[in-house]
């Protein structure tokens, strides 16, 4: 009877111990929701946007969705015949991105001869700038990348012609002949940087960014806690500096462009104000470019009201193009407010590799357009990147410029 009692006994105090820890749950969690409701009506609504801001912000990026490129096309053990119309087309873009001015590169179909699968043969001066050694491995990455190959290829002692045969399964089917030009300039594109979310990073990583030798553009948050340092600090080492104004995205509450954000159902007069006041925030500003807003930038009323106090401070506006249904570059333009267009953001993978590629597919477009504008983030694998390539992109003849000579280089044409 006493060992019965004596295993029944530990049980009974073990309920009542949870017991009372089922009353204590209940307890704190009143407690809880009692002091935070009180917070809420009794606190500042600032204080939360700002507590709200400070946890969210770090993940709140929204990009654009551009249709990302689709792998290259490879050719299968027969498809000669689309080989060598593939590489042909693919070999001029590559050369122009190189800098070979399009006007320069000729293209020839070759009839049949003694070999029935050559089909094209392309003729192109270089530019004296362009050593033909990049020429070379350049297209022999891109046959390898088609399923091709370079069968054979030869360069003279002087180095001033190049001559490639690249074929596919040991038959050829395109040859490539180059000669140096002095007189040929190579093309050389207007690059644009612009790295957005500045505010409330580490100061060592917003110094290094300042320390890029090449020209960028920091477009900062209005309002933050360093918000005037990094104005001062990115003037100081000749970047540019415009507003990162926050807009309503399509997606909210999902994603939340933190305090003193424009909505689309806010009232004209506070759309106003709330811009007015962003771009007077600044120091050093220029410029405004939008964070998020993916729904707000595809409304023409609401653009417009932003875009008048963007004209009237004398600003210039640069579209990061959240949305594809975005209206607000077309309504900059017809209001004669110097304006341009994100190409592209840089960090959409978060890898620095990956930021390298961009880096590339962004200087290739420079190459065809001109001037270009790309949009990063303040992370350290967007700095790596810039720090590996820009110099990199310099030495091959691209030209670093700030926004503000980016928008109105595209004004002007």
């Amino acid at each position: 009877m006493a060992k019965r009692l004596s295993q029944k006994r530990p049980l009974e105090m073990a309920r009542k111990r949870r017991s009372r820890r089922l009353w204590v749950v209940p307890c704190v969690i009143i407690i809880l929701i009692a002091g935070g409701l009180a917070a809420y009506f009794w606190l500042p609504r600032s204080y939360f946007w700002r507590l709200r801001s400070y946890f969210l912000r770090p993940q709140s990026v929204e990009y654009a969705r551009p249709v990302e490129e689709t792998p290259r096309w490879k050719a299968g053990p027969n498809d000669t015949v689309a080989f060598a119309d593939t590489m042909v087309v693919q070999a001029k873009n590559v050369l122009i991105g190189l800098g070979v001015p399009p006007e320069v590169i000729k293209e020839v179909r070759l009839s049949k001869g003694e070999d029935p699968h050559l089909r094209w043969e392309v003729q192109s001066k270089v530019p004296d700038a362009l050593p033909l050694a990049l020429c070379n491995l350049s297209l022999t990455h891109l046959a390898h990348e088609l399923g091709g190959a370079v069968i054979e290829g030869s360069e003279d002692r002087r180095g001033n012609k190049l001559w490639l045969r690249v074929g596919l399964n040991d038959k050829q089917t395109n040859l490539f002949r180059f000669e140096k030009i002095k007189e040929l300039e190579r093309l050389a594109g207007r690059i644009a940087i612009v790295i957005d979310d500045f505010g409330y990073q580490e100061r060592d990583l917003i110094l290094s960014f300042c320390e890029l030798p090449q020209p960028i553009t920091f477009s900062i948050f209005p309002g933050e806690k360093h918000t005037a340092w990094i104005a001062q600090q990115a003037i100081e080492k000749n970047h540019g500096v415009m507003v990162h104004l926050p807009m309503e995205p399509i997606d909210y509450p999902a994603r939340d462009p933190g305090p003193n954000a424009i909505f689309l159902d806010y009232a004209p007069e506070k759309i106003a104000e709330l811009t007015q006041n962003a771009l007077a925030s600044v120091p050093h500003a220029k410029g405004m470019n939008n964070h998020m807003g993916s729904r707000l930038t595809q409304n023409f009323a609401a653009m417009k009201t932003v875009l008048g106090v963007v004209e009237k401070r004398g600003f210039f506006f640069v579209d990061s193009v959240t949305s594809s249904r975005s209206v607000a570059y077309a309504i900059a333009r017809d209001m004669g407010i110097p304006s341009g267009r994100n190409a592209m953001f840089l960090d959409i993978v978060e890898d620095e590799d990956a930021v390298v590629k961009r880096l590339y597919r962004l200087a290739e477009r420079a190459r065809h357009e001109g001037t270009v504008i790309g949009i990063g983030h303040v992370k350290p694998y967007t700095l790596q990147a810039l720090q590996r390539m820009l110099p990199e992109l310099a030495e091959q003849g691209f030209v670093f410029v700030l926004a503000e000579e980016a928008v109105n280089e595209v004004e002007s044409k």
